[in-house]
């Protein structure tokens, strides 16, 4: 298991239980890493500063016990912000119909990144597939597979 899926592992129930939803973590840099985490509210209300401090205590005390990482880290807790990262199957379905970027594993169409508007996920026991219409195209939906999703995150709107 990866680092960033071992700290959601240890925190994600614990924030839950506290009414926060992990988004994201990433984890930076050499001697002095830094842990980042982004959070949603699960009430759908704007993160504020007093959810970030109170994400952040909770955090920290769980990774110090768990001690992933050796030595110092620094540990921030955030908001995904407007590029908000699509990390699950849910978060696809929640933003269905919003633009979208994609970049995946393997090349489909002779390419790995796209961007459009999300229009439907569909999924079955075993897989999901994500459909995808490209901006400026007059063709089909782009289907894709979500196991070939590298990374996707909503598009910022002017």
């Amino acid at each position: 298991m990866k680092l960033d899926e071992k700290i959601i592992a240890a925190v994600g129930a614990s924030l839950m239980a506290s009414g926060y939803e992990p988004v994201a973590v990433r984890v930076v840099g050499g001697a002095r890493p830094v842990v980042g985490i982004d959070i949603e509210r699960l009430d759908g209300a704007p993160v504020s500063m007093d959810d970030c401090v109170r994400a952040n205590n909770l955090v920290s005390v769980i990774l110090d016990v768990e001690n992933f990482i050796n030595g110092s880290y620094n540990l921030e807790v955030g908001s995904p912000g407007e590029r908000r990262p699509l990390t699950k199957i849910s978060d696809f379905e929640r933003f269905c119909g919003r633009d979208v970027t994609l970049e995946l594993y393997v090349k489909t169409n002779g390419r790995r990144k796209f961007s459009g508007k999300l229009t439907r996920v569909a999924q079955n026991s075993h897989d999901a597939v994500v459909y995808l219409k490209e901006e400026c195209d007059t063709g089909p939906e782009l289907e894709v597979p979500y196991k070939n999703i590298k990374r996707a995150s909503v598009k910022r709107v002017f």
